[in-house]
């Protein structure tokens, strides 16, 4: 009788162990914002700039990213689109940094350089939105993020 108590023990013991580790985590999205943005090369058909995307995790594990989708507008006007395949693992709790190279079309660009001198003084809001592809993930993760930022900095 009292090896079938301990064996009954034991077995309440892993079945508790079993499902706490089976428990679901909740999961936070993570948030992308664009914290430069450099004009590379202008050119007269088109433009090439350098964004520098902040990427936060708030959850409690890594993230390894594998790539992104993204669509950039500027004063609600659609500036550029793209997807880059520049991998990154964003730290548990953490940040990360990821440059992408971008090019627009000066017809694209033209509604929002009305006046060269205005643009220099300027913020523009600006609204990034996509999906992050992530190792092993089944489905991309969407993000959008508004703010404003000068195109033109220091």
């Amino acid at each position: 009788m009292y090896k079938l108590f301990k064996f009954n023990i034991l077995l309440i013991i892993m079945g508790i162990l079993t499902s706490c580790s089976n428990m679901p985590l909740k999961n936070f999205t993570p948030e992308v914002s664009l914290k430069d943005f450099k004009l590379v090369d202008f050119g007269f058909f088109k433009q090439d700039y350098k964004l520098k995307l902040q990427l936060k995790n708030p959850n409690p594990i890594p993230i390894p990213i594998t790539g992104l989708n993204y669509k950039l507008e500027l004063n609600g006007q659609e500036f550029t689109n793209g997807s880059s395949d520049k991998s990154v693992t964003i730290p548990a709790n953490g940040e990360e940094f990821l440059e992408i190279d971008v090019t627009s079309n000066l017809l694209s660009t033209i509604g929002q350089l009305k006046d060269l001198k205005s643009l220099l003084n300027r913020n523009f809001e600006y609204n990034l939105s996509g999906d992050i592809n992530v190792i092993g993930g089944a489905t991309a993760i969407p993000f959008t993020y508004k703010g404003d930022i000068a195109l033109l900095q220091d």
